[in-house]
């Protein structure tokens, strides 16, 4: 690659932390924020070279869909000058923060989500305002005792999604991690930091509950901050779609605010180990998109008849948190949210979903953003054929279309391909994100 004359880079966070009341995503039921357990920020990072200027957004939100993805870029380009299709907004997936979109239980707050997209797009237009000359390292960690593939192969045959604490019935995992921390260190020249981004794939649902909390990337973020001072830190949430934190071999519980507490403390403790060892980058800064049309899955008239059924037979049972467990055991209230999920994707009018894969590239690193949840098998085969020495995936960026499951698993079962408003990609699907990251990688390596 070509060695670059100078880089230029700014960074901002600001606070997003929604009003007690809100309804929190992520679950089954419905859960009302109740406490603040701590802050959600949006944080940004501007690089700028030459003409070419490129913006990354974290933000403590579970889901961000496409139209409030737009809504932000076309305030923060407004704002700041920077190209719509230069910025990349991502989650970092946690579940304890405020309803987005309509998907699975909880209201939109709308006056909170008006306020909410002009806050992140500010965040973008200050990280602009910030810019100064920068040098950019990266490294790369390990960390494989904090992600489990959450898929099991069970003695009857099939997969099931956490099937529960020391269970007999489990033979092994039903597909790989990716324990790999990719970290990005921006400093101006006095040596100062600017910001730090990791990339890890591991979902953020240790805390459950209801209580607002940017959960463990939060934890992560203020551990980091003791060492480098009051900079952004940005967790890009890698592919995590079929991986979490519980090790079901281990019978003690693993939730709570003290579990977030532990899994942040100890990626922060391996994101440290990598800073003394950072590689310098240099290299021309680059942005591409591409635009996929990928087909919808549908309910056919027997699962819309057996919703129907389901939702007349049946009430509403007392609203209780249904947790992944419950989700694999199998209830009358989880069937009662899959009816629900049928009938509301009887209303979708469209049979094929638009997703935009970005890849931002800076001399040997490149992020490529996915707008769902892809399997760690999905992420794996395009780091491999990757050509740039660092490759980060980002998944739910710019967009939400759920989980993105390797093909194999719709054979297998699971929660993360049973029908529902985040599972609706035809399994085609993993083939297509494959062939076509790999081909936008590729397209944009100098």
């Amino acid at each position: 690659m070509l060695m670059q004359s100078r880089i230029s880079a700014g960074a901002y966070e600001i606070d997003i932390t929604p009003p007690l009341g809100v309804d929190l995503a992520g679950y089954f039921n419905v859960r009302k924020a109740d406490s603040i357990l701590d802050n959600l920020y949006a944080k940004s990072v501007v690089l700028k070279d030459g003409d070419t200027e490129v913006a990354i957004t974290s933000c403590d939100l579970c889901v961000i869909p496409r139209e409030m993805v737009l809504a932000i870029r076309a305030f923060a380009s407004q704002w700041s000058g920077i190209p719509e299709e230069n910025i990349m907004i991502s989650a970092t997936h946690t579940h304890t923060g405020p309803v987005t979109t309509g998907l699975l239980a909880g209201e939109i707050d709308s006056t909170y989500i008006e306020v909410l997209v002009k806050k992140i797009a500010s965040s973008i237009a200050m990280a602009k305002k910030n810019l100064k000359e920068a040098s950019v390292r990266a490294g790369r960690g390990k960390e494989q005792n904090l992600v489990f593939n959450r898929r099991y192969v069970m003695k009857d045959g099939w997969v099931k999604t956490n099937p529960g604490k020391l269970n007999p019935d489990i033979i092994k995992p039903a597909g790989p991690v990716d324990p790999d921390i990719l970290v990005i260190l921006l400093e101006d020249n006095t040596k100062s930091p600017i910001a730090l981004l990791v990339n890890y794939a591991n979902h953020v649902d240790t805390i459950g509950g209801t209580g607002i909390s940017a959960d463990y990337p939060g934890i992560l973020s203020n551990t980091i901050k003791r060492f480098l001072g009051d900079i952004p830190v940005l967790f890009l949430t890698g592919a995590e779609g079929d991986i979490n934190h519980i090790d079901v071999m281990d019978s003690n519980p693993q939730g709570g605010y003290e579990e977030a507490k532990r899994i942040g403390i100890t990626l922060a403790g391996e994101v440290l180990k990598v800073l003394v060892k950072l590689t310098p980058i240099n290299g021309y800064l680059g942005i591409k998109s591409s635009f996929l049309d990928v087909p919808v899955r549908k309910p056919d008239q027997v699962e819309v008849d057996k919703a129907k059924k389901l939702l007349e037979e049946t009430i509403e049972a007392s609203p209780r948190e249904l947790t992944a467990f419950d989700l694999a055991r199998g209830s009358l209230e989880v069937e009662r949210a899959y009816a629900q999920e049928v009938t509301a994707l009887l209303q979708l009018d469209r049979d094929l979903e638009e997703l935009e894969l970005q890849a931002i590239s800076l001399g040997e690193l490149v992020f490529l953003g996915v707008p769902g949840e892809p399997f760690a098998e999905i992420g794996l085969a395009i780091k491999r054929e990757s050509p740039f020495s660092y490759t980060g995936i980002v998944s739910l960026a710019n967009g939400y279309s759920g989980y993105i499951p390797t093909e194999k698993a719709f054979d297998e079962g699971g929660y993360e391909i049973r029908l529902a408003r985040s599972s609706k990609l035809d399994k085609a699907t993993e083939k297509t994100i494959i062939r076509e990251g790999i081909t936008l990688i590729n397209s944009i390596y100098k």
